[in-house]
């Protein structure tokens, strides 16, 4: 491709849509903004990590992105995200100027540009991939693009100021550009298969898999040749990994080294402290202790039990039912929120599982899923299918099998669930009836209005400050 920049032109048989599409991204980001905005837009508000991380409740989303471009520093875990403080910085930077400009912190508004624009060009991307790559109808493609976004936590992603949007748009750049290649015949260029490694690893390490998989669905045995190996796999792979080790003892390390230090400091004043109590002070602090290491006992119960306490295996899950995680959390809570405990923590309030108080809900799921088998089924000849599903396989294998995050399984919907409605693609590719259309359509329709009333009914409420 001469100019990489024009896959980002809006075609004419795009523009209608997707400014409608716009619409709704702009206006539940500043139905967001508005919620924020006396809070977190006061002068001299803080300190930040209080502010964010007591009001700031999505789910189990982390407020990491506004705290990084307040106050820029490397805020996520680096050997997970590499690269993504790096790519927040130039919003730091414009942060400061208006902040200096202003006088009022302004990063609800810059982060709801970044989420903009990937949200809507993860909505571009995704109907391009139906129509382009599967070849449905105008139509057809628009439907199963809107069908997507009226999933909970898809519809969701837009306002979230967390990496999952990110990803998203990210992951549908690849499969696009992956269709298109396996379309034509063309090969997926090393070159290419190295720059979306890099910055897609760098956002999310285990999404960089996902090009990998492109570049060999796409090039098949050509995949596994040595020029192609040594520069699109190993050395962009190597870089990432000498980018995050770099960036853990420049960044990270020294952090930990005096955060240890204090703790054991407060330790040796916390020790000398209870020797001088009195026999009532000591009760009163041994039972705030032990209240303590109950709440702590519950907290690493929904986290469940890791397979080792080290390295990567500290964030696996080998306790937490897997029947139950899927069929109330991954094609539950993923596609439709639960009305219980909506949009709380499981590591605060939220139980690991919340049932639905209609069967509606299960009946609803029972169908999405139908549909998805049904795709695969159709489909099963095409191989930017078993592309698509193989991403998603390598997700299920992270969070099913080896259990990460398996407890908040759906706030990580962004980086899978539009496998769901590309793989229903392949039914419209087959049947064109009336009444399959219409059926997608009303699925369609009550899912836009159940969660979109739902999230912006919390969006209009009003939060409750504790600062």
């Amino acid at each position: 491709m001469r100019n990489p920049l024009k896959i980002f032109k809006i075609k004419p048989e795009e523009r209608t849509q997707s400014m409608i599409a716009l619409l709704v991204i702009l206006t539940l980001n500043m139905l967001f903004i508005s919620r924020m905005h006396e809070l977190f837009m006061q002068p001299g508000f803080g300190p930040y990590w209080k502010a964010f991380e007591h009001e700031l409740h999505l789910s189990g989303y982390d407020p990491l992105t506004y705290l990084g471009v307040t106050n820029w520093d490397v805020v996520y875990q680096v050997y997970r995200h590499p690269l993504l403080s790096f790519m927040i910085w130039p919003l730091w930077l414009i942060n400061e100027g208006l902040t200096w400009l202003l006088g009022v912190n302004c990063v609800q508004y810059l982060v709801a540009a970044l989420l903009t624009f990937c949200s809507y060009y993860s909505y571009i991307f995704l109907y391009r991939i139906h129509r382009e790559v599967i070849d449905l109808t105008q139509w057809d493609a628009t439907l199963l693009t809107v069908y997507c976004f009226s999933f909970a936590y898809i519809l969701m992603s837009v306002i979230v100021p967390d990496h999952f949007t990110i990803s998203m748009f990210l992951l549908l750049i690849t499969l696009y550009i992956s269709g298109i290649c396996i379309k034509k015949g063309r090969e997926f260029k090393w070159w290419q298969s190295a720059i979306m490694f890099y910055i897609t690893a760098g956002v999310t390490l285990s999404n960089g898999i996902k090009v990998f998989l492109s570049g060999f669905f796409v090039n098949l045995k050509d995949f596994f040749r040595p020029k192609y190996l040594l520069l699109a796999v190993i050395l962009p792979a190597g870089l990432l990994w000498t980018t995050a080790t770099w960036e853990y003892r420049t960044y990270v390390l020294p952090k930990e080294k005096a955060r240890a230090e204090r703790k054991a400091h407060r330790a040796e004043q916390q020790k000398a402290r209870v020797a001088l109590m009195t026999p009532e002070q000591k009760e009163q602090y041994e039972a705030k202790q032990a209240q303590r290491k109950i709440v702590l006992q519950r907290q690493a119960a929904k986290t469940g039990k890791p397979m080792e306490n080290y390295g990567f295996l500290k964030w696996t899950d080998i306790s937490t039912s897997r029947w139950q995680s899927t069929y109330e959390n991954l094609f539950g809570e993923s596609l439709q929120f639960h009305q219980d405990y909506f949009l709380e923590d499981v590591l605060v309030h939220r139980p690991v599982f919340v049932s639905y108080n209609w069967l509606t809900s299960y009946i609803i799921e029972g169908i999405i899923v139908l549909l998805f088998i049904a795709g695969i089924w159709l489909g099963r000849k095409r191989r930017f299918l078993w592309l698509c599903l193989s991403c998603a396989a390598f997700d299920m294998f992270i969070h099913l099998v080896l259990g990460f995050g398996i407890n908040e399984i759906f706030i990580m919907a962004p980086h899978f669930m539009f496998v769901l409605p590309i793989a229903t693609a392949f039914i419209f590719k087959k049947y064109q009836t009336m009444w399959l259309r219409i059926g997608v359509e009303v699925l369609t329709l009550y899912l836009l209005i159940y969660n979109g009333y739902l999230l912006t009914d919390f969006l209009l409420s009003p939060i409750k400050t504790v600062l």
